[in-house]
């Protein structure tokens, strides 16, 4: 089975990506807004299947 992801989930990749990329130089920018999608995230309802 294949799923699509939206791009609020897309949104979330991309900004762990560029995290993981920072660990040299941490962001507290960066962590509160990968924060701010997964709040987002658990806050939309999914349509039943």
């Amino acid at each position: 089975m294949k799923e699509q992801i939206t791009e609020k989930e897309w949104e979330l990749i991309q900004a762990l990506r560029n995290f993981r990329k920072s660990k040299h130089n941490p962001s507290l920018e960066l962590e509160l807004w990968i924060d701010q999608i997964v709040d987002e995230l658990k806050e939309i309802d999914e349509e039943p299947k």
